[in-house]
């Protein structure tokens, strides 16, 4: 039961860290790929491909037609 308290202890602290994180926090693609893959901070991976924050420099196959401004 402890290791259980523990552990939701754990991903309520962490859970709220990642998820204030946006892509227009990051300069290029690279840089949000990099934090993506680090903290697993699936949020900047829209369309599920793998690709963080697509639209940033650097980024993508997309043209500009698909991106937004987050």
């Amino acid at each position: 039961m402890k290791k259980l308290f523990l552990f939701s202890m754990l991903l309520t602290i962490t859970l709220p860290i990642n998820a204030g994180v946006r892509c227009s926090d990051f300069n290029t693609q690279e840089e949000a790929q990099r934090y993506y893959e680090t903290h697993h901070a699936y949020h900047l991976d829209r369309d599920r491909d793998g690709e963080a924050c697509e639209c940033l420099p650097g980024g993508s196959k997309y043209g500009s037609s698909r991106c937004k401004k987050y």
